[in-house]
């Protein structure tokens, strides 16, 4: 027997017959899935929630007809259940039709979709891979499914092997990023031919960087970018709440913010509109105020009704209620679409109801400007915040609904064609990470060959210090402190450009803090577990300071040593500086020196610490690190 399910939820039982008959009524089912779809996309905006009152104008980007404003606010409209009740009974439906046809494109997209919609992640994957459709389209379905499960690794596999599935031109669009990126990284883009290794190398550069928590195994913002592509095949093939169909302005939405998880029905309204009058004519009703000069009747009167509920008055300026979904602004005719009051005096421009998509949130800038592409070892922490304008497109990772500065402290030091970066972070200052573990780990990355150098740690201290080797030259550092169980990720990235100094033998590393342990540090890897965890300092504590002085005489030559520690802004009565005379180390073209300084005179406030260096023959060399002295 054959059961096919009706719109009730009732079934129609039908007899055994031919097969030839069996593949008619099976043609059948996907035409009935369909409008099932659209019954229940009907049905979803005739009962959505309602969401106020906005003014057209206030939009923060116009996308075509399309108006798109950001909220930090992660909350969605609550569904109404009996939307979530009827979305069952559609996903009952296309469970059918896909399990009937599943070589039927659509039903089996539909049926991924929907699942998804529903939050039933695993569901979607599950009938992802019951799809039978020939080519890239279930492989599709399935990457788009492992990405809501937060399954990036095998997304981005799966993705990468549809899209070598695919026609060249449809590989190009999913992989493109010219509506993800600046006008002047869109510029150099659009002059690389598609699907060319010289387009592909500024594609994959761009996802490189553009990921939030580098030390996450995938690409998860690579992967969230396929995902809306193929969230634009599935409204494609069947559109959702919004009126008009699935147009160019929507997928441009989708594309740069993604796909709406929750809608609310929303009345936009204009500014207030006043018509005059001509001369010896007053205005009829409305509005009041004082009638044409030759209107014999003398001053009106306040003209209008008291609208029902939801509506308001026929005739202006009366007192009905505003509220409900099918609202009315005071002095139109409420519902969709007020009119002006009255053909003369203070009116209303028309007002309507429309359908508001609401995108997750908070939401961050997707991928970073031009510039720090280019070259992200010369970008500093301000290139890199969540909210850089201008906000081209953004992506609201699930497992960081905060992202907040991580307080730190690093160094970089050279080894040969090597370099070491030290960093020691305080996570201890982070709500809520003292009760629940957290994730911490320390990602060095070349600016001119993307690659990952990383050291990580599960179940982290709340204070550690990490030390990464990578290649020695311009980096990008990204030192992170997760805390999955709070969806909250602490970061601190910016560049790491290698000390140039033209025409020095002699350079100098960076400075590291440490706190004093009772000798001084001969390494690197000697002061390391000492450093401070934070750019704050206590007065009421020596400041340990470490550094290295490169290309130093191994015959051993004399070196003179000043450090000062000099206020930012205004003057210091107390000012801490030192000066020594120094003997460069013998046998090796690395002095590596330590001092410890009395910084109890200092008060409160930002400092630079700066540490000269100055052998015979060149010039005065300099390293500087800003501290802020916190105690009194």
């Amino acid at each position: 027997m054959l059961a096919l399910p009706s719109w009730a939820g009732a079934q129609i039982i039908r007899e055994p017959r031919s097969a030839s008959a069996l593949d008619s009524a099976l043609a059948l089912e996907p035409i009935f899935a369909r409008r099932v779809q659209a019954d229940f996309e009907a049905f979803r905006k005739q009962n959505l929630p309602f969401g106020g009152l906005i003014q057209r104008e206030n939009c923060d980007e116009r996308v075509g007809r399309l108006c798109y404003r950001y909220s930090d606010s992660p909350e969605l409209p609550a569904e109404p259940p009996i939307i979530a009740q009827r979305r069952e009974r559609l996903i009952a439906v296309l469970d059918s039709t896909a399990r009937l046809a599943p070589n039927d494109r659509w039903a089996t997209g539909q049926r991924v979709r929907y699942l998804a919609e529903a939050g039933r992640y695993s569901g979607a994957l599950q009938a992802a891979r019951e799809c039978r459709v020939g080519g890239w389209w279930c492989l599709s379905l399935q990457g788009f499914a492992l990405h809501l499960l937060g399954e990036y690794v095998a997304a981005d596999s799966v993705y990468t092997a549809a899209l070598s599935q695919m026609q060249p031109e449809d590989r190009c669009a999913w992989r493109s990023v010219d509506l993800l990126v600046d006008p002047e990284t869109r510029a150099q883009y659009r002059r690389s031919v598609c699907d060319t290794p010289e387009r592909a190398e500024l594609e994959d550069r761009a996802w490189f960087f553009a990921r939030t928590m580098y030390s996450m195994k995938g690409n998860d913002s690579r992967t969230e970018s396929y995902a809306r592509q193929t969230m634009v095949k599935l409204l494609r093939d069947a559109p959702g709440p919004f009126d008009f169909g699935f147009d160019p302005d929507e997928r441009e939405v989708v594309i740069r913010f993604g796909w709406p998880r929750a809608w609310s029905l929303l009345t936009s309204i204009a500014h207030p509109t006043y018509t005059a009058p001509p001369p010896g004519q007053g205005e009829p009703g409305g509005f009041g105020g004082p009638r044409g000069p030759g209107d014999p009747k003398g001053p009106s009167t306040p003209g209008g009704n008291t609208g029902p509920p939801g509506m308001g008055p026929p005739g202006g300026g009366g007192k009905g209620p505003v509220t409900g979904p099918g609202i009315g602004i005071r002095g139109g005719t409420g519902g969709r679409g007020a009119g002006v009051v009255s053909p003369y005096g203070l009116g209303w421009q028309p007002s309507e109801q429309s359908i508001r998509g609401f995108q997750l949130a908070p939401a961050f800038r997707f991928i970073p400007p031009g510039f720090v592409l280019t070259d992200p070892s010369i970008s500093d922490s301000s290139a890199w915040r969540p909210q850089l304008p201008p906000v081209i497109a953004r992506y609201a990772p699930p497992y960081a609904r905060q992202l907040v500065a991580l307080e730190h402290q690093k160094a970089l030091f050279r080894r040969g064609d090597s370099a070491i970066v030290v960093m020691a972070y305080d996570a201890r200052t982070l709500q809520g990470t003292t009760t629940t573990p957290i994730d911490a780990a320390l990602v060095v990355a070349p600016s001119v060959t993307p690659k990952d150098f990383v050291v990580a740690l599960h179940n982290a201290p709340g204070v550690h210090v990490f030390t990464v080797h990578a290649p020695w030259g311009p980096l990008l550092m990204s030192a992170e402190v997760a805390a999955p169980s709070l969806k909250t990720l602490a970061r601190a990235r910016y560049g790491l450009a290698p000390p140039i100094t033209l025409g020095a033998r002699v350079t100098l590393s960076d400075l590291l803090f440490y706190s004093p342990y009772g000798s001084f540090p001969a390494t690197v890897e000697e002061a390391a577990p000492h450093a401070l965890s934070s750019e704050r300092v206590d007065s009421r504590k020596k400041l340990g300071v470490y550094w290295e002085a490169y290309g130093t005489d191994p015959a051993g030559e004399s070196m003179k040593v000043s450090l000062t520690v000099v206020r930012e802004t205004g003057k210091e009565r107390t000012p801490v500086s030192v000066t020594v005379q120094d003997q460069s180390a013998r046998g090796i073209r690395v002095s590596t020196r330590a001092l410890e300084v009395d910084i109890s005179t200092l008060r409160r406030g930002s400092y630079t610490v700066q540490l000269e260096i100055s052998v015979a023959g060149q010039f005065v060399v300099r390293a500087d690190h800003r501290i802020e002295v916190v105690a009194p």
